[in-house]
């Protein structure tokens, strides 16, 4: 018996679960599944694979987009941060005209306070989304592990700006508290992945 007719025999009597995990497993690891894992899967199934397939198919397309598109507006608000930064320097510098570039200063420094706690709340519900449906799929990690690692890191560049701007040497500390996101807002994303709309 070769292996592949063994294995067409084995997958018959695999749980869904361990179908699940076969699938999640493949693409973690970058390679294809084997079509068995569907082809010998018992119509009973069907309807908790056709719900486990609109969840990782909201995860893996339109979040991972999402979570992409947060990185590049963390990475933008890193360097208004920095011009920020600078701002203050020249403020103290240039002393004849210090009130006004000091108020140009602040301004800039409240500009990015404002996008920060947008760009928070915008990781936040990407978080609790996966949370959700992790969940829902019996607490698997379903995201595939770079994806995780960029959400992962746009939490932690955050928390780093807001630290730096709690703490800098500079004459105004700005210390503030980063909101969760409204109840409706993590409603409106579940839907909006289920649905396979695209995140604007």
């Amino acid at each position: 018996m070769n292996g592949d007719s063994r294995i067409e025999r084995l997958m018959p009597r695999l749980s869904f679960d361990e179908r699940l995990d076969g699938l999640l497993a493949a693409y973690h690891e970058d390679r294809q599944p084997d079509p068995a894992l569907l082809r010998t899967m018992p119509d009973s199934d069907n309807a908790r694979w056709n719900n486990a397939a609109r969840i990782l198919n909201g995860l893996h397309g339109s979040l991972g987009w999402y979570i992409d598109l947060v990185e590049a507006f963390v990475t933008q608000l890193e360097l208004r941060l920095v011009l920020a930064g600078q701002a203050q320097f020249l403020a103290g510098v240039f002393r004849h005209n210090a009130p006004e570039m000091a108020a140009a200063a602040e301004q800039l420094s409240l500009r990015v306070i404002s996008e920060l706690l947008g760009r928070w709340q915008e990781v936040r519900l990407a978080e609790l989304a996966v949370e959700h449906f992790s969940e829902e799929l019996g607490g698997r990690s379903l995201l595939h592990p770079d994806v995780a690692a960029t959400l992962k890191g746009c939490r932690e560049r955050i928390l780093a700006m807001q630290e730096s701007l709690a703490t800098a040497d500079a004459p105004v500390r700005y210390e503030f508290a980063l909101l969760e996101p409204q109840g409706a807002d993590i409603e409106r994303l579940l839907d909006l992945l289920l649905s396979q709309k695209v995140l604007a």
